[in-house]
């Protein structure tokens, strides 16, 4: 897993947590690598699930609930980091179609060896679907950044968990406002 998404989940710890937090996590997560990670680094999934669950643990906190905080959070860092890639797209949906075919399609390129998870659209009669499928367990981030996304271009649409395969693949529905169905 890129070390982008775990330079920006220890930020998340800190700014959601606090640092003392932080640091006991570190302490307690017991990482080969002591936690430290940079951005260009590549890392195992599995130090981000053991991350999740301490922290869940020490917060007395669901971890799908921590992360899909996280996704909102992720989906906020790459509005900063990001700007020009997410001002491409005028809409949710036309960034939701576009993640596997242009933006991981860059990672790919920019990380060669790099493995992102498969997210695709498909529309349905109440809005679209989003399909999120992974080898690593992390839907729940997935929900938290389509979330985001829809907050992010300011559209009044629902998000809607539909199906779960064990973490690795997920549904989620984007229902518009039923205004928004009548224009």
């Amino acid at each position: 897993m890129k070390g982008l998404i775990f330079v920006e989940l220890m930020s998340f710890m800190d700014d959601t947590f606090g640092g003392d937090f932080t640091e006991r996590l570190i302490d307690e997560a017991e990482l080969p690598n002591g936690a430290v990670f940079t951005a260009i680094g590549t890392y195992p999934s599995e130090y981000a699930g053991r991350l999740v669950e301490v922290a869940s643990r020490m917060a007395s906190a669901d971890a799908s609930d921590v992360c899909e905080a996280f996704g909102r959070y992720l989906f906020q860092r790459f509005e900063i980091r990001f700007p020009d890639l997410l001002s491409r797209y005028p809409s949710a949906r036309e960034l939701l179609d576009h993640v596997q075919s242009h933006i991981h399609e860059e990672v790919r390129v920019i990380y060669p060896g790099a493995t992102p998870p498969s997210v695709v659209t498909e529309d349905c009669a109440q809005g679209y679907r989003v399909v999120y499928r992974s080898h690593r367990a992390f839907a729940h981030i997935a929900f938290g950044l389509v979330q985001q996304c829809i907050v992010f271009y300011g559209e009044d649409s629902e998000v809607t968990w539909c199906e779960n395969e064990g973490g690795s693949e997920a549904r989620f529905l984007i229902t518009p406002a039923q205004e928004a169905l009548h224009e």
